[in-house]
């Protein structure tokens, strides 16, 4: 899969224009804060998802203007597709070979991106949140439907969570919406185990080749819905829900589910969470991202496009040619930002095309 063209309307400083893409190896370099993150950004936008760099709609829009879009042309081993998401304050609107969508949501899955950037550190060293979301984002590319579930069960969460602002609610009148979040919630540990056992077997083997002293890499879901079997359990989640009924109310908050998950990441026993360097934090995030596209190309059939922003600077040498050897063997669509000239092992492809960012015009 690659993206072949891609144009943008009022899309941050850019200028309104259409930018071709090559299907290998494409540099995009120029001076900071001239647009080149701009660029991969409204590329990843084309997924369906939120940018990796903010969920306001309105930081996307170009400074005075009220909408803005991007709209792409995605080459798939079967036809292309033409698929474009328009925002204002609020609002995302999604289009689909000329027709809009019912929901942005329907355009998961058509356009498959990996971006690598220098806040993935936030991956290991952040808050639970930002593992939940990273598995749920990619279980979505490998499974759209499971967008689904997701949705169902954040609407179910949030009128229960209405609901408990409430002054004198009972347990009873929560039961109806947590029958509701143990079916769904059942649902989304269901996946999230078994997504997670197949990327902690394949980012295991890309962790030793960038770090072979820092031990074995072991990923493991934390989460209060799986039984002390390690199995999923409806009657279990059930009982778990009715256990806390009394303390949500007392807290007026929820205390239990799926939105409490977390990924424990060890290397031979210690929590990366807490104690690993920066090197190895790298490391980590690298073998997870590579553990994806693996994943991604195993289900799928066709590689996810890569962006790289600004990754080489961040990484000594021995780790960026063994990123570059991993992502570049399979003639991948491999998108990379930088400030200077291409990275050494991009040089040698007679196919790479380089474009350069300049106040927010593109050049190729």
């Amino acid at each position: 899969m690659h993206v072949s063209k891609l144009k943008t309307y009022n899309f941050r400083n850019l200028a309104d224009q259409t930018v071709q893409l090559a299907p290998g190896a494409v540099y995009i370099t120029g001076l900071n804060g001239n647009g080149k993150t701009n660029l991969v950004e409204a590329l990843y936008i084309l997924t369906g998802s939120r940018s990796f760099r903010t969920s306001a709609n309105a930081e996307l829009l170009k400074w005075g203007s009220r909408e803005s879009s991007v709209f792409g042309t995605v080459v798939h081993k079967t036809g292309a597709d033409e698929i474009g998401i328009s925002f204002s304050p609020g609002e995302r609107t999604g289009y689909k070979n000329g027709a809009k969508v019912e929901s942005v949501a329907d355009l998961m899955g058509v356009c498959s991106v990996v971006a690598f950037s220098p806040t993935d550190l936030t991956l290991v060293k952040g808050s639970p949140s930002h593992r939940r979301k990273f598995l749920d984002r990619h279980m979505v590319d490998v499974q759209p439907n499971y967008l689904n579930t997701l949705m169902a069960y954040q609407r179910a969460l949030a009128s229960k969570a209405a609901l408990l602002k409430e002054s004198g609610i009972s347990v009873a009148e929560l039961r109806p919406w947590n029958e509701l979040l143990t079916e769904y919630g059942g649902k989304i540990v269901e996946n999230r185990v078994k997504f997670l056992i197949s990327l902690a077997d394949k980012a295991k083997g890309f962790h030793a080749e960038f770090a072979q002293t820092d031990g074995e890499l072991k990923l493991t879901l934390e989460s209060d819905l799986v039984n002390k079997e390690g199995e999923v359990s409806l009657d279990h989640i059930a009982a778990g829900f009715e256990r806390v009924a009394s303390r949500e109310i007392a807290l007026r908050s929820t205390a239990y589910g799926p939105h409490r998950d977390d990924v424990a990441i060890t290397l031979q026993g210690s929590d990366c969470r807490a104690f690993a360097s920066q090197g190895q934090t790298r490391s980590v995030v690298l073998s997870l991202k590579l553990g994806v596209i693996d994943l991604l190309e195993e289900r799928l059939q066709e590689s996810p496009t890569i962006v790289l922003d600004d990754v080489d600077s961040e990484l000594d040498a021995g780790r960026s040619d063994r990123l570059f050897g991993a992502l570049l063997r399979k003639g991948r669509q491999t998108i990379v930002t930088g400030t200077s000239t291409p990275p050494q092992q991009l040089v040698g492809d007679s196919s790479l095309q380089i474009i350069r960012v300049e106040n927010g015009s593109v050049y190729s």
